[in-house]
């Protein structure tokens, strides 16, 4: 399990020097792989490290390997297409930091040498830790933030057998669980609708001053809508649940869908959803799997009737036994029972270890010898 850890440094020129620097080699690297439509880390490294420790003398070999790394996963992610790299950022790996968080600091190689520098103590770094194996260091203004992370490997899993919580996500009820818990989206969309319509506004006017309103609008809503998934799977992963099911979900926009109901699946983000459950679940040790999302909206919770005509909007009703249910509940269950099937699946095919205190003496260090009754001839 990984976790990353935020902190505070001082706006150090040192710190600043060597992001300014690292920028520049990272820029060098990525300007010959887009020229010449490669993205291979030994041809990049052959071709620009020499260059690099010219243009570059003050920064240390060991970041100008980490450069090269981030500029080849750049032009892997964009195709070898033609980039800039504009935010001031420094990748850090074993070989460059070093994370002290008793003595709250962190030592990290600049184009200055190895310096230390003091950060803030929080509660969440008595409770991450484990194994620190890399960080980024990010320059916002005149802001300095480190994130480490942080490879944590004593979290235990919960066995116990019960009930699996079934989560169905949608775009009018964010998440609807099997226990009869809604969490609507009306709040949502209706801070959405209003940063839509200033957007509107300031797109027309079109000036500067408007396009910088728009790039702040833009953080806050972001903001708005990661908090509100961070409470929602909080709120889920806190129940007296061991199980989550959720189903594999690929949402694509379509012109069959039309063009309003495609603007909900632009402000809809499920997978953020998921992956919050999913690391707030593990650090409880809790378990979250994903379920096949076929039939699950159109399948009967009580009888198990499947037809595409028992669905009405957000009404369900069983062609089978006139069995009605809200629609999304309805699908929660279903996943909820698809959910537990695949949890019992996963748990019965792990190889069963016998402890140490049940086997005979001398077996967990491999000096046991059996009884001659039982040796071969």
């Amino acid at each position: 399990m990984f976790r990353t850890i935020k902190v505070t440094l001082p706006a150090d020129a040192a710190l600043i020097q060597t992001a300014l620097a690292f920028n520049k080699a990272c820029q060098i690297v990525l300007n010959y792989g887009s020229y010449r439509k490669t993205r291979s880390k030994r041809a990049l490294n052959r071709a620009t490290y020499r260059q690099v420790r010219e243009a570059l003398p003050h920064l240390p070999s060991a970041l100008v390997q980490t450069a090269r790394d981030e500029a080849s996963e750049i032009l892997r992610r964009n195709n070898c297409a033609a980039t800039v790299k504009k935010r001031l950022s420094v990748r850090y790996d074993k070989r460059t930091f070093k994370f002290y968080p008793d003595q709250n600091r962190v030592s990290l190689t600049t184009v200055d040498g190895r310096l230390s520098f003091p950060f803030k103590h929080y509660d969440y770094l008595d409770t991450w830790r484990g194994e620190y194996t890399n960080a980024q260091l990010l320059i916002r203004g005149s802001r300095v933030f480190l994130n480490v992370q942080v490879e944590i490997t004593d979290v235990e899993k919960r066995r116990e057998s019960g009930e699996v919580l079934g989560i169905d996500r949608g775009v009018l009820n964010i998440a609807v669980c099997s226990d009869n818990t809604f969490f609507n989206s009306g709040h949502l969309r209706a801070v959405k609708g209003r940063y839509q319509h200033l957007r509107c506004g300031l797109q027309r006017v079109g000036t500067r001053s408007a396009h910088r309103k728009l790039q702040r609008l833009s953080g806050r809503e972001r903001r708005f809508a990661l908090n509100t998934n961070h409470s929602i799977s909080k709120a889920i992963v806190n129940k007296e649940f061991n199980v989550f099911a959720l189903e594999k979900l690929h949402v694509r926009r379509s012109r069959k869908n039309g063009k309003r109901f495609n603007r909900l699946l632009g402000s809809w983000s499920p997978r953020e959803l998921r992956r919050f459950i999913q690391y707030k679940a593990e650090a409880k040790g809790k378990t979250v799997v994903d379920v096949d999302p076929r039939h699950t909206s159109q399948r009967c919770s009580r009888c198990g009737f499947v037809h595409k005509g028992n669905r009405h909007g957000l009404r369900f009703r069983c062609g089978n036994c006139g069995f009605q249910l809200n629609a999304d509940l309805n699908g929660a269950r279903n996943i909820g029972v698809l959910g537990k099937s695949e949890y019992l699946r996963l748990f019965v095919n792990e190889p069963i270890v016998a402890p140490e205190e049940a086997m005979p003496a001398g077996v967990a260090d491999g000096s046991y010898k059996p009884p001659s009754s039982l040796r071969g001839s």
